[in-house]
């Protein structure tokens, strides 16, 4: 709200002159065209005159000027307030758009954290699964070797024990 103090109104310097010259300055004033005035009090007044009608020629009395002056004042001191209203907006956009990019900074940095340790466990889990297919082509070769050697001495067994029991056939 300090625009408003800033913005505060000031009387013209012309507003402390007598009654009598301020007459004479509104006498010299009618001779121009009321619609003017006329246009300008229906632009200011507020909601609550709205009921009221506004006489077709220019207001004669200082009362009316008075009112009109306030009326102006009124005007200029909410115009203060939708402008200090917008500022005050204007600003909390901008601290929430603020809060927004570094939500999304921090987002970004999570994300390539992420990938970094997802990239790692890839490269970790390749590094495993090479290992264990190394584990498993080194069992296979084992196994053929194995399976080769029982195989002589299934041949060994067979051979050594067929001549026995073909020899004592021989005998009888």
């Amino acid at each position: 709200m300090d625009i408003i103090k800033k913005m505060r109104w000031e009387r013209p310097l012309d507003f402390d002159r007598s009654e009598s010259q301020n007459m004479a300055i509104v006498s010299q004033d009618l001779s121009k065209p009321a619609d003017s005035l006329t246009s300008i009090l229906r632009l200011v007044q507020t909601d609550t005159d709205a009921g009221m009608s506004i006489p077709a020629a220019a207001p004669s009395s200082s009362q009316d000027w008075a009112n009109l002056i306030d009326r102006v004042r009124a005007a200029a001191h909410r115009t203060r307030e939708v402008e200090a209203q917008a500022q005050e907006q204007e600003q909390r956009v901008h601290e929430l758009l603020e809060r927004v990019r570094e939500d999304i900074k921090l987002a970004s940095e999570r994300v390539r954290t992420a990938e970094t340790k997802a990239a790692t466990v890839q490269a970790q889990a390749e590094q495993r699964i090479r290992a264990a297919e190394e584990r498993a082509e080194a069992a296979e070769e084992r196994a053929r070797i194995a399976e080769d050697w029982l195989k002589q001495v299934h041949e060994a067994i067979v051979n050594e024990f067929s001549i026995l029991t073909e020899a004592p056939s021989k005998v009888a």
